[in-house]
Protein backbone atom coordinates (compact mmCIF):
# COMPACT_ATOMS: atom_id res chain seq x y z
CA UNK A 1 0.00 0.00 0.00
CA UNK A 2 2.89 2.33 0.72
CA UNK A 3 4.25 2.15 -2.83
CA UNK A 4 0.87 2.81 -4.45
CA UNK A 5 0.64 6.19 -2.72
CA UNK A 6 3.97 7.18 -4.22
CA UNK A 7 2.50 6.61 -7.68
CA UNK A 8 -1.04 7.90 -7.07
CA UNK A 9 -0.21 11.64 -6.90
CA UNK A 10 1.56 11.63 -10.26
CA UNK A 11 -1.14 9.42 -11.78
CA UNK A 12 -3.93 11.69 -10.50
CA UNK A 13 -2.27 14.78 -11.90
CA UNK A 14 -1.62 13.16 -15.25
CA UNK A 15 -5.28 12.13 -15.33
CA UNK A 16 -6.41 15.62 -14.37
CA UNK A 17 -4.28 17.02 -17.17
CA UNK A 18 -5.38 14.57 -19.84
CA UNK A 19 -9.04 14.05 -18.96
CA UNK A 20 -9.87 17.75 -18.76
CA UNK A 21 -11.68 18.68 -21.95
CA UNK A 22 -11.28 21.80 -24.02
CA UNK A 23 -14.23 23.40 -25.72
CA UNK A 24 -14.01 24.05 -29.44
CA UNK A 25 -17.31 25.73 -30.23
CA UNK A 26 -16.00 29.17 -31.17
CA UNK A 27 -12.90 30.73 -32.69
CA UNK A 28 -11.78 32.04 -29.29
CA UNK A 29 -12.19 28.60 -27.81
CA UNK A 30 -10.29 27.06 -30.73
CA UNK A 31 -7.47 29.52 -30.20
CA UNK A 32 -7.52 28.84 -26.46
CA UNK A 33 -7.48 25.09 -27.04
CA UNK A 34 -4.56 25.44 -29.47
CA UNK A 35 -2.61 27.54 -26.97
CA UNK A 36 -3.27 25.03 -24.21
CA UNK A 37 -2.15 22.24 -26.54
CA UNK A 38 1.07 24.18 -27.25
CA UNK A 39 1.68 24.51 -23.52
CA UNK A 40 1.08 20.79 -23.02
CA UNK A 41 3.54 19.91 -25.78
CA UNK A 42 6.20 21.86 -23.89
CA UNK A 43 5.11 20.18 -20.66
CA UNK A 44 5.34 16.74 -22.29
CA UNK A 45 8.86 17.48 -23.54
CA UNK A 46 9.96 18.65 -20.10
CA UNK A 47 8.41 15.93 -17.95
CA UNK A 48 10.87 13.08 -18.69
CA UNK A 49 13.94 15.33 -18.34
CA UNK A 50 16.16 15.41 -15.28
CA UNK A 51 14.76 17.66 -12.53
CA UNK A 52 17.83 19.91 -12.64
CA UNK A 53 18.11 20.21 -16.44
CA UNK A 54 18.01 23.88 -17.45
CA UNK A 55 16.21 22.99 -20.70
CA UNK A 56 13.47 21.39 -18.59
CA UNK A 57 13.12 24.58 -16.56
CA UNK A 58 12.90 26.64 -19.76
CA UNK A 59 10.22 24.40 -21.26
CA UNK A 60 8.14 24.48 -18.07
CA UNK A 61 8.54 28.25 -17.85
CA UNK A 62 7.33 28.63 -21.44
CA UNK A 63 4.38 26.36 -20.71
CA UNK A 64 3.57 28.40 -17.61
CA UNK A 65 3.68 31.66 -19.60
CA UNK A 66 1.29 30.35 -22.23
CA UNK A 67 -1.17 29.06 -19.64
CA UNK A 68 -1.02 32.28 -17.60
CA UNK A 69 -1.79 34.20 -20.79
CA UNK A 70 -4.75 31.92 -21.55
CA UNK A 71 -6.06 32.46 -18.02
CA UNK A 72 -5.56 36.23 -18.28
CA UNK A 73 -7.72 36.22 -21.41
CA UNK A 74 -10.25 33.73 -20.02
CA UNK A 75 -10.17 33.51 -16.21
CA UNK A 76 -12.94 30.89 -16.34
CA UNK A 77 -10.80 28.38 -18.26
CA UNK A 78 -10.83 25.40 -15.91
CA UNK A 79 -8.74 23.42 -18.39
CA UNK A 80 -5.95 26.02 -18.31
CA UNK A 81 -6.05 26.11 -14.51
CA UNK A 82 -5.75 22.32 -14.28
CA UNK A 83 -2.85 22.21 -16.67
CA UNK A 84 -1.08 25.14 -15.00
CA UNK A 85 -1.34 23.28 -11.72
CA UNK A 86 0.42 20.34 -13.38
CA UNK A 87 3.18 22.62 -14.63
CA UNK A 88 3.68 23.99 -11.11
CA UNK A 89 3.75 20.46 -9.75
CA UNK A 90 6.56 19.60 -12.16
CA UNK A 91 8.35 22.79 -11.10
CA UNK A 92 7.79 21.74 -7.49
CA UNK A 93 6.30 25.15 -6.81
CA UNK A 94 3.63 23.91 -4.44
CA UNK A 95 2.56 27.37 -3.31
CA UNK A 96 1.59 28.37 -6.85
CA UNK A 97 0.10 24.94 -7.56
CA UNK A 98 -2.10 25.20 -4.46
CA UNK A 99 -3.25 28.71 -5.39
CA UNK A 100 -4.04 27.58 -8.92
CA UNK A 101 -6.00 24.58 -7.67
CA UNK A 102 -7.93 26.78 -5.23
CA UNK A 103 -8.84 29.02 -8.17
CA UNK A 104 -9.94 25.96 -10.16
CA UNK A 105 -12.17 24.88 -7.28
CA UNK A 106 -13.92 28.25 -7.33
CA UNK A 107 -14.66 27.61 -11.02
CA UNK A 108 -15.99 24.08 -10.42
CA UNK A 109 -16.82 23.65 -6.72
CA UNK A 110 -18.78 20.44 -7.38
CA UNK A 111 -15.80 18.50 -8.77
CA UNK A 112 -14.38 16.18 -6.07
CA UNK A 113 -11.31 15.43 -8.21
CA UNK A 114 -10.17 19.04 -7.83
CA UNK A 115 -10.37 18.70 -4.05
CA UNK A 116 -8.37 15.47 -4.21
CA UNK A 117 -5.73 17.20 -6.35
CA UNK A 118 -5.54 20.04 -3.82
CA UNK A 119 -5.11 17.54 -0.98
CA UNK A 120 -2.28 15.87 -2.88
CA UNK A 121 -0.59 19.25 -3.25
CA UNK A 122 -0.91 19.86 0.48
CA UNK A 123 0.59 16.42 1.04
CA UNK A 124 3.53 17.18 -1.25
CA UNK A 125 4.14 20.46 0.54
CA UNK A 126 4.01 18.75 3.94
CA UNK A 127 0.83 20.54 5.04
CA UNK A 128 -0.96 17.33 6.00
CA UNK A 129 -3.32 19.08 8.41
CA UNK A 130 -4.88 20.93 5.45
CA UNK A 131 -5.23 17.82 3.30
CA UNK A 132 -7.68 16.01 5.61
CA UNK A 133 -10.47 18.64 5.56
CA UNK A 134 -10.04 19.03 1.80
CA UNK A 135 -10.50 15.28 1.37
CA UNK A 136 -13.54 15.50 3.63
CA UNK A 137 -14.97 18.06 1.19
CA UNK A 138 -14.28 15.69 -1.72
CA UNK A 139 -16.07 12.92 0.16
CA UNK A 140 -19.00 15.20 0.94
CA UNK A 141 -19.37 15.75 -2.80
CA UNK A 142 -18.93 12.06 -3.62
CA UNK A 143 -19.13 9.71 -0.62
CA UNK A 144 -18.11 6.77 -2.83
CA UNK A 145 -14.88 8.40 -4.00
CA UNK A 146 -12.49 5.54 -3.20
CA UNK A 147 -9.30 7.49 -4.00
CA UNK A 148 -10.28 10.19 -1.50
CA UNK A 149 -10.97 7.55 1.18
CA UNK A 150 -7.64 5.80 0.62
CA UNK A 151 -5.68 9.01 0.37
CA UNK A 152 -7.28 10.33 3.55
CA UNK A 153 -6.15 7.17 5.37
CA UNK A 154 -2.63 7.62 4.00
CA UNK A 155 -2.48 11.27 5.10
CA UNK A 156 -3.81 10.34 8.55
CA UNK A 157 -1.01 7.77 8.87
CA UNK A 158 1.53 10.46 8.00
CA UNK A 159 0.05 12.78 10.62
CA UNK A 160 0.09 9.98 13.19
CA UNK A 161 3.74 9.14 12.40
CA UNK A 162 4.64 12.81 12.60
CA UNK A 163 2.95 13.14 15.98
CA UNK A 164 4.65 10.02 17.34
CA UNK A 165 7.99 11.25 16.04
CA UNK A 166 7.52 14.63 17.71
CA UNK A 167 6.56 12.98 20.98
CA UNK A 168 9.51 10.59 20.90
CA UNK A 169 11.98 13.14 19.60
CA UNK A 170 13.03 10.86 16.71
CA UNK A 171 14.34 13.18 13.98
CA UNK A 172 14.45 10.35 11.41
CA UNK A 173 10.72 9.77 11.21
CA UNK A 174 9.19 13.21 11.07
CA UNK A 175 6.78 12.63 8.18
CA UNK A 176 8.45 15.39 6.18
CA UNK A 177 7.35 16.01 2.59
CA UNK A 178 8.98 14.00 -0.20
CA UNK A 179 10.77 17.00 -1.71
CA UNK A 180 12.11 20.45 -1.02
Amino acid sequence: MKSIFKVIPQFVFVMVLTVASTATASTDQNTEAARIMDAMKLYAQATPMDQFDTKRAELLSQSESILLDVIAKNPASLDAHRKLMGVYLQMRDYRKAIQTMQNAITLSPEDPKLFIALAILYDHSGAYEYAIPILDEALALDPNQQLAKEYKASIQQKIDRQNISMESGDPHDSGKPHSK
